[in-house]
């Protein structure tokens, strides 16, 4: 009788052996890694491997593994070892071999410097297919979890208090352990009782550690025991330990510049992304889109005498509606730049009085001020002070530039670029591919790891965009 269905068997044999590229579809993601990853000079890596002993695994398999792995959610060793035994993905690009997790670890490890590399090959692959538009560069950061507990992070008083304790709980094991010893030698006699309990060794392991820590911590720093470099920033209103993970991208999407740095601030990172730009793909780009977190009068000064143009807003513009409405705001007094001179809303002229350095934000302003206030109606609503003054900065023209261009319906449609451009890559990061902490420790390997993120996220791209062409 004849059968409704297909053969059931798992042990059919076969006349010829099967190739595992059978089992990986023409379009997929892991064959374009693979011919991009095979066109790496990966020289410099393999020179630290020996012709003595067993052969190893070519440094491409394991580089587009990794690759892969990131581009698909997948940051563990282990996994991507047992991957390597299931997903035919993952035979594919292992040319069926199984390398186990430590070797997968330990060539991530210990190449991490190298990925810096293969992300700047990456952008000349995605330049060379025209997916780069270097005129107008985004740039941004987001908060990624370091992979350390935040309460592990102190200051030198914490590393003392945290030490006490630790002191008096090996003082306690070794009470217990000698007790038990004790016990132990009148049951056993001369069998061995000596061993270190795991416990005792575990707290001993513990204060050499804080011992480290504290004989180089300094006074009001705060370190964290189990990444030294990773530090307490703020993100998403809870203080957590984090890297400021920083990244530019093309008009297309493209990341161009991908680092960590430990700052809790994004308005250091402007000069050192453009630097890596130009430093990596030998370029300058014309315009820049960045939020108001990477303003400061030092960044519009140095973008003015390197003549780039900054779609950037300070942050005193985005509540420049609400401040025009509060009638006595500095931002109702009028600057008459020919005179020097501001004029307040009741008409008065506040002349410059003066220069004033301010120390803590490292800016030299020019003070003006009016002696008018004694007999104005409205002196209690302007000021508390005898006179009303108003500051300002030496290089405050730059920042009214910056404001003038976001003010313009080109600035603003060039400016809403970054809401499509850069930010969506986090969102992409985070929320589809998970990725939520780093696995490594140290800004080094944080570093690289984050490289290795970036080179999936850009070869996503180009499989996205050969997607498109051969739609069309």
């Amino acid at each position: 009788m004849q059968s409704k269905f297909k053969h059931n068997a798992n042990e059919q044999m076969y006349l010829l052996p099967l190739s595992v590229e059978e089992f990986v579809p023409e379009n997929h993601l892991s064959r374009l890694i693979h011919e991009i990853v095979e066109k790496f000079d990966t020289s410099n890596i393999e020179s630290n491997y020996s012709y003595l002993g067993q052969k190893s695994y070519h440094p491409k398999c394991l580089l587009q593994l990794w690759i892969y792995g990131y581009a698909t959610g997948t940051y563990s060793g282990r996994k991507l070892a047992t991957k390597c035994e299931s997903d035919t993905a993952y035979m594919y690009l292992a040319n069926m071999h199984k390398p186990d997790f430590r070797t997968l670890n330990d060539f991530r490890k210990d190449n991490i410097e190298t990925f810096n590399k293969y992300f700047i090959d990456i952008v000349k692959v995605c330049n060379e297919l025209g997916m780069v538009n270097f005129g107008v560069i985004a740039i941004d950061g987001t908060k990624i979890r370091a992979n350390a507990a935040t309460h592990r992070s102190k200051d030198k008083e914490g590393y003392t208090k945290w030490l006490d304790r630790i002191n008096k709980q090996i003082e306690e094991l070794h009470k217990k352990a000698e007790q038990i010893n004790a016990e132990e030698d009148k049951l056993y006699g001369n069998k061995r009782g000596d061993e270190i309990p795991k416990a005792l060794q575990k707290k001993e392991r513990l204060k050499s550690k804080i011992e480290k820590v504290l004989a180089k911590i300094k006074d009001k720093e705060k370190i964290n025991l189990t990444d030294e470099d990773a530090k307490i920033i703020k993100s998403h209103g809870r203080h957590q330990t984090n890297y400021n993970a920083q990244g530019s991208v093309s008009s297309n999407g493209i990341l161009l510049t991908s680092y960590v740095c430990t700052s809790p601030s994004d308005k250091e990172q402007l000069i050192p992304h453009l630097e890596t730009l130009e430093k990596n793909h030998a370029l300058k780009p014309e315009n820049i889109l960045a939020d108001s977190g990477y303003s400061s009068y030092d960044n519009y000064e140095w973008l003015d005498k390197n003549n780039i143009t900054a779609y950037m807003p300070d942050q005193q513009f985005e509540n420049s509606d609400n401040n025009a409405q509060k009638p006595y705001h500095p931002c109702n007094f009028k600057y008459d730049e020919k005179n020097d001179c501001y004029t307040c809303p009741q008409g008065d002229i506040l002349k410059f009085h003066h220069h004033y350095q301010d120390q803590r934000h490292k800016q030299q302003t020019k003070v003006y001020q009016t002696t008018a206030c004694k007999t104005c109606v409205v002196h209690s609503l302007c000021t508390s002070a005898t006179y009303r003054t108003i500051h300002r900065e030496l290089r405050e023209h730059l920042r009214q530039q910056s404001r003038n261009r976001l003010t313009t319906p080109e600035g603003k449609q060039l400016y809403q670029q970054r809401q499509y451009t850069i930010e969506p890559i986090w969102g992409n990061l985070k929320f589809n591919r998970k990725f939520n902490m780093f696995s490594l420790r140290g800004r080094k390997k944080v570093n690289g790891e984050f490289n290795l993120l970036s080179i999936a996220e850009n070869i996503l791209k180009v499989f996205n965009h050969k997607l498109k062409l051969q739609e069309i």
